[in-house]
């Protein structure tokens, strides 16, 4: 296979046709803050396009709450003009987004189904990569008029095991059918009024319905197709089955795991490594959680979901303690004894300039985080990755694809420029204080700058600012940089996990 139709010179910039999941921070400025620090240049729609207003916000101009499936496949068919490389979220391009991909229940699929055949024709090309994602358990808090009590009662509804399908009964009309009832045969009590339950059931298959025919339309056609399985559960549930058949279709050029929100950065950085060449990772685990669920939304194990994740990004996992990206991993479970032996583990790398970055999964609400920064001694800068955001699947994918992205970046090109490391600088800077001073410690942005709550916003710049970061590997090289600054914390979307700020270097 082609890995690209038009490879550019490892150094100079490359330009990507991006699409959004939506206009959340993770899907938006973290991709922007990732594809500057490696020298990629993201093309992307206007912000209105794919946008999701929350039901306390103003609509789009067209008058709704989510993105412009015609207006974005207006600009896909203009970016063509100008790339030859698309990362393009499914859920935004046939439904608006993530949310109203969990709301949209038509029935006629024919408009979805031409934009799929017109993908068909774009990958053929192009160098197309697309990302997907199986309906999650529950709708969307604040979207279209649901609420967090309706959230949870469809999250219930939905993680009670359906009867399981296998072989020939594994169809998606057989899906369907069984969507209403439990192991038994037997109807699940509604949680919901009826006009509800029935939107909710129709969303699932229609996701469904379009995920069988863009793997079947597409699949062998495309460079790469990452499915997340959204906010999920390791039981089985209503989404097993939908699962298990979706697998069934999978080719050499598709994965399937437990991610949503950082599937852009995902693959973004396989086209990274496409471009730079991939690295090879060295997993770290610390504490006893490689082998079972890393959290409560995941469906396989943890090290099955890193693999996957790793497969995504076209990265080898390697035993090797040189000449390897090294990931420390803190898994749930962990002693304090695990975090002090990979936070001792950290400092040598960091000392020894081992290029390293860091996956906090333990759930210990930042207990790690305030050693990090409590230290004076430890170069917070070097750390090529960092996250312990949100579920352990989306925290995985953010730091991977950082610190892959990094890596194979410094790999290539010799020494990187200074808008690389200024924006390199702002993905570490905005994971810091985003995962940790924020996320961990302060559940509004009221008091994050006041000196003493643990890990608040003017340690964690003190700390970068005293570090310098790493320029260079062959030969290995740091450099200091310019004072990082923070402004205008702010809720875009009304809730906690989409708080964001500014960064300014220098």
């Amino acid at each position: 296979m082609n890995l690209l139709k038009t490879p550019a010179d490892a150094g100079n910039t490359f330009r990507v046709a991006y699409l959004p999941l939506d206009n959340r921070p993770v899907c938006q400025k973290r991709a922007v803050y990732l594809a500057r620090s490696v020298g990629m240049e993201l093309a992307m729609p206007e912000e209105h396009l794919y946008r999701t207003p929350m039901d306390n916000m103003e609509p789009n101009p067209n008058g709704e709450r989510y993105g412009d499936r015609a207006g974005l496949f207006a600009w896909l068919k203009e970016a063509e003009k100008t790339c030859d490389r698309f990362v393009i979220s499914l859920d935004q391009l046939l439904s608006g987004g993530l949310a109203a991909s969990r709301w949209l229940h038509n029935t006629d699929l024919s408009f979805e189904c031409s934009i799929i055949d017109e993908l068909a024709g774009l990958c053929e090309r192009k160098t197309v990569i697309l990302f997907d994602s199986v309906m999650r358990l529950a709708s969307t808090v604040q979207f279209m008029g649901y609420d967090l009590e309706t959230y949870h009662k469809f999250r219930s509804y939905g993680k009670i095991p359906r009867r399981k399908l296998t072989g020939s009964q594994l169809t998606p009309d057989r899906i369907v059918a069984g969507y209403r009832y439990d192991e038994k045969g037997e109807e699940i009590p509604s949680p919901v009024e009826e006009d509800k339950l029935r939107d909710y059931l129709a969303a699932r298959e229609r996701k469904l319905r379009l995920a069988d025919y863009l793997l079947r339309r597409v699949g062998d056609k495309a460079e790469f197709l990452y499915i997340g399985v959204d906010d999920a559960s390791p039981q089985e549930t209503i989404q097993t089955n939908e699962i298990d058949y979706l697998r069934t279709l999978l080719g050499d050029r598709c994965v399937l795991s437990a991610a949503t929100d950082d599937l852009g950065l995902c693959c973004l950085t396989r086209l990274v490594t496409m471009e730079y060449g991939a690295p090879r990772v060295r997993l770290s685990y610390f504490g006893p959680g490689k082998d079972r669920p890393a959290d409560v939304f995941d469906i396989g194990t943890l090290e099955s979901m890193l693999v996957t994740h790793l497969d995504c990004l076209r990265v080898k996992e390697t035993t090797d303690a040189e000449q390897a990206l090294q990931a420390l991993i803190l898994t749930s479970g962990c002693t304090a004894g695990d975090r002090e032996a990979l936070f001792d583990r950290l400092k040598t790398n960091l000392a020894t300039g081992i290029p390293t970055l860091l996956i906090d999964v333990s759930g210990t609400a930042g207990d790690l985080g305030v050693m990090m920064f409590a230290d004076g001694d430890l170069p917070v800068a070097k750390l090529l990755g960092y996250s312990c955001w949100n579920t352990a699947a989306n925290a995985s994918g953010i730091a991977l694809s950082l610190g892959v992205a990094r890596y194979a970046y410094l790999s290539a090109v010799g020494k990187s420029t200074a808008e690389a490391d200024e924006h390199f600088l702002k993905s570490m800077t905005f994971a810091y204080i985003k995962d940790i001073s924020y996320k961990r410690f302060h559940p509004s942005v009221e008091g994050m700058e006041r000196e003493e709550y643990p890990c608040s916003v003017p340690l964690v710049l003190r700390r970068l600012n005293e570090s310098e970061l790493i320029t260079s590997l062959s030969p290995y090289g740091e450099s200091a940089h310019a004072p990082i600054e923070v402004s205008g914390f702010r809720y875009p979307w009304g809730r906690s996990f989409e708080m964001t700020f500014d960064i300014r270097i220098g």
